[in-house]
This record gives structure tokens, sequence and C-alpha cells, in this order.
């Protein structure tokens, strides 16, 4: 009998907590209603967990707010009552961070259903809360501290026991201010270490613990949109970082490994975009070139050498060059590393069916004057891009070989025809990145016999008409020696070393007849092409890198 009591007092208390849910839900719809809000009801829809750790549960719960969709910088944000100082703040701090913020209305237990799932996030990401943001303040106050790799390493110290964001911060904010391009994070059997890549070659930064490791790379993935519970396969994404009045790309790359997912992330910093073609390393002879094939209103130039030999900058260049009102500059890109003002810059998106290919015959209906695409990666693209620069455009992309003469026979392996390949095409520049001696340590030495014999060899053949430096027993060369300014490597910042070859009638009558390289690097020299070899021996001889660093590069 007692039994039967108490199961109806349960029933009864069911019945009346339904009702009061079901009473608490109609009141936040009439209320919406009032408001002119829209009404969300999130026991009976889904939170993303992506977008819910964009603020920190602590924010969330103070704010009685919660984002529960994202879309790029839009925002789905639910509140309790919109008009509360607390929530107006958390959302205005949102918008701040550049977010647009559509504002739904919910009831308490909706609220409580998404501050519920930050414990799903904390077992699954190691308590990870918070989107990455770095304020100009704190941004500034550790560019302000670091100066080199020992002074990151000694604030790093302090950070070690903060938060997994605080961590974060302080590596991206430091990779920023030393000038890295990508940020490496490797885990071993002990520890993970961080290297940053700076002038190219990487540098030890630090380590963490394993149990950090996790927790930064669950917060990488969050951040990246990346799925944290596929640790076997390679993924790919991205996230921005805003800091004063701009915004920092990150590029993220996870690698499964015996020890666990490697990190990548290749930091896009629009402040190297600044670079003038004046500035990226040109000869006077070279430059004069530069600015002779830019001002043609068709044709090809294509930008080639390696992965991280600067052409995305060298194209970037030439394109914030020519950009005036009067020209209409479109791009097709794989992904849009940089934006640029002024110009039209689309991505391609393959899984979408939006290719290089598809993408440049879509451009070509927009009324372009200036075209840049972003790799010529097969035949289709590079017919395109030929038959572009033929019908009256300007068309500027870049191919993967070793020097200038070759991306002609590269071409034609890709099953273009020789014969209309050559009108097509203006110039092909050719770039390797070679470091600059540090203007604090460097010191000067005689160049010895081997290397005054080796230098003349290299620019006995010359353009004829070029002023060539004096070279003698007496000649110096620089030195990288190090210092606490340049990370003790001898070297700061970067400078091209390049050759161009640009198309001329000799030229379009040996490429019909199926050239060798050597052939075409031959008429390419005669026709007054400077090696790049040639190129870097000058800039030894100019006091700006060193023998060592073109024997790296350009051998």
């Amino acid at each position: 009998m007692a039994t039967n009591i108490f199961k109806q007092e349960e029933e009864e208390i069911k019945k009346f907590k339904e009702l009061r849910k079901k009473e608490e839900e109609n009141f936040t719809i009439r209320t919406a209603q009032k408001l002119g809000l829209p009404y969300a009801n999130l026991l009976t829809q889904s939170v993303n967990l992506d977008a819910l750790v964009i603020l920190d549960e602590e924010s969330s719960r103070n704010g009685e707010i919660a984002v529960i969709a994202k879309q790029d910088f839009n925002l789905k944000v639910c509140v309790k009552n919109p008009n509360n100082p607390k929530t107006i703040s958390v959302i205005d701090s949102l918008k701040k961070r550049g977010f647009k913020v559509d504002i739904y209305l919910v009831s308490t237990q909706s609220l409580k259903k998404a501050w519920d799932l930050y414990a799903d996030i904390i077992k699954k990401g190691g308590g990870l809360t918070g989107e990455i943001e770095i304020t100009p303040e704190n941004l500034w106050k550790i560019q302000e501290a670091i100066k080199n790799i020992e002074d990151f390493k000694k604030i790093f110290e302090t950070t070690r026991e903060k938060s997994t964001s605080m961590i974060l911060e302080v590596l991206i904010a430091g990779s920023l201010s030393l000038d890295s391009s990508d940020m490496h994070i490797e885990p071993g059997e002990k520890d993970a270490r961080v290297r940053f890549r700076i002038d190219g070659l990487l540098q030890e930064a630090t380590s963490v613990s394993v149990a950090t490791y996790k927790h930064l790379l669950n917060r990488i993935k969050l951040l990246s949109e990346l799925k944290i519970n596929i640790t076997d396969t390679p993924q790919d994404g991205r996230f921005s970082i805003s800091t004063n009045d701009k915004a920092i790309e990150i590029r993220t790359s996870v690698l499964p490994g015996p020890n666990g997912e490697s990190m990548v992330l290749r930091i896009l910093n629009p402040a190297k975009l600044t670079v003038a073609i004046e500035e990226l390393g040109f000869l006077e002879h070279d430059l004069k070139t530069v600015g002779e094939e830019l001002k043609k209103p068709n044709g090809l130039i294509v930008v080639t050498g390696p992965t991280g030999s600067g052409k995305t900058t060298t194209l970037y260049s030439f394109i914030k060059k020519i950009n005036t009102t009067g020209i209409k500059i479109i791009t097709i890109e794989d992904p849009i590393e940089y934006h640029i003002e002024g110009i039209s810059q689309s991505q391609v998106e393959p899984e979408k069916g939006y290719t290089f290919a598809s993408g440049l015959r879509s451009i070509l209906r927009q009324d372009p004057d200036v075209i840049l695409v972003g790799e010529m990666r097969d035949s289709e693209t590079a017919d395109i891009g030929i038959h572009a620069s033929l019908t009256g455009h300007l068309v500027l992309s870049t191919l993967h070989t070793n020097d200038a003469p070759s991306a002609v026979l590269r071409l034609i392996d890709m099953g273009l025809n020789p014969n209309i390949l050559t009108p097509a095409i203006n110039s092909i520049l050719a770039q390797r990145l070679v470091r600059k001696v540090c203007k604090f340590c460097s010191q000067k030495r005689k160049a010895t016999a081997e290397e005054i014999t080796m230098m003349k060899k290299i620019l006995s053949d010359m353009p004829s008409g070029f002023k060539m430096p004096e070279i003698n027993e007496n000649t110096e060369v620089a030195v990288a020696v190090g210092c606490i300014k340049c990370n003790n490597s001898g070297y700061k910042g970067r400078v091209g070393v390049f050759e161009i070859f640009t198309i001329n009638k000799d030229v379009e009558d040996v490429v019909a007849k199926n050239p060798s390289q050597t052939l075409l690097i031959e008429i390419a020299k005669k026709n007054g092409m400077i090696q790049m070899q040639q190129d870097g021996v000058l800039k030894v001889l100019a006091g700006i890198t060193t023998i060592e660093e073109i024997d790296r590069v350009s051998k």
C-alpha cells in the first residue's frame, strides 16, 4: 500500500515538473514575441560544441548566454534576458572579436542544457574553454618582451601551469614576435617539442608535457573545426586571430604518427605582404625587366620554384604594383593566403566542383584585365590560362620547376601545344629565398683562393654590358657570426635570388623543335638572363648574404 502511495507521489511530481517546463517555455515564447526576437528550444535541438566553446563556461554562465551555432563569423546566440547588463557585456565582447551575433530567446532550462555540455567538452578536449584571442594589449606586451628565442623560452616557462588557451596564446604570440612562418608541435614518447620556422629553417623553441600536448591538440582541433575523435587520418583546417586592426589566419595541418598527431600551424601574417617589388631583391637589370613585363596588357607571367621559395609573395607584390582603379583584377587561389583590398579573390572548393579550371572559366566571364591563378596544377588549367593570355588578359601563375627554362618543358609535358605556348608566355621567373646576414653581428673576411676562383667562374658568362664587380685577392665576403638579436644564427630576414627568362622569337623557333633543357638555358643566357647562382654571387659580393647560404639554396 505504501509503495503505491510513493509511486503516485512520484507521478504527481513528474507531471508537475513537466507542466512547469511547458509553462516556462510558453512564457519564453510570449516574451520573445513581445521583444520581437526569435525563440529557440535547446531541449529539442542540437548545440554545436565547436560553437559553444567560443565562450568559456564561466563567461557563459555568468552572462546567462550560450553560443549554439557558428558559420564563418556569424554566431547564433541564445540568451535568457537580452537586457541583462552581464549578457550585453558578453555580446559586446563577441562583436569586438569580429563576430556578427544573431540573438535568440531561450528558457533557463534550455541554457542549463547548453551549460551541461561543457562537461562533454572537458572529457573530449582536456578542459579546453574559449576561442583563441590575442588582444592588441596582450600581443603588444608579449612582442615587447620577446626579442629572441631565449626571451620566448623565459616567458613560456612562466605560462606552463596556466590554462590551455593561455599556453596557445603565448605560443602563437611568440611565433609572431619572432617572425616565424610555421609552428611545429611534434609529440615524442616523453614530451612534445615545439619548433618555429624562422627565415626558412626550423629552430627549437620549447617542449611541453604529453598532457599539455593532448590539451593543445584538442584545443587546436576545436578552433580549426577538425574532428576530435578522428586520430588516424590527416586533417586540415584553419582559424583566425584578431589583433588590433588586422586578422591573422592560421592554417592547421594534423598528421597521425606513432606517438600521436603532429601539428603544423602556418601563420599567414598580412604584415609580410607589405613588401614592394623594389624590396624583393631584384637586381637593377631584372627589376627593369619585371617592370616592363607588368606594363604589358596581355600574356602569361609564370613564377616557378619549390614550396616555400616566396612565389606567393612575389605574385602579390606584382598585383599590388599594378592594382589601380582602372583595371579589374581577379584571383583564384587554393587557399586565399592574404586578402588584398581592391581586387576580387576566390578560393577553389574541389568538393563542390569549383576547381582551378572551372573557376578560371567563370573568371573569364567577369571581364577581367588581370587574372592570378594560384597554381597551374593540370593541363586543363594551364590550357585555359594560356588561351586567356592570348585573348587580351595578363595572366599570373606559378609552377614547380627547378629553373626558369625548365618551365617551358614542363608545360609541354602537360600536353600544351608548343606552337601556341611561346607566343602566350611573356616571361618565366624562377626564385629561391636566401637568408640575409644579421646587420648587428655580421663580419667580413677575405675570400679564399678557391672561393675567388668559383665566383669568377660563375660570373664568367654574365650578359654583355653588365657592369661586373671586381674580384681579386682583396675581395671580402660576409661571415654569419650570431648574436642575441638573430637567435645566434648569424642571419636575420630573407631576400630573393632570381632568374628571368624572357620569351622572344629565338625561343619560339627552338621550342617548336622539342629542345633540351641545356639548349633552352643557353638561349636564355644569350638573350640576357642572369642565372640564380649568378644573382646569388652578386649578393655575396654586396655583403647581403654568405657563400655558404648561396651553396645551400642554389645547389
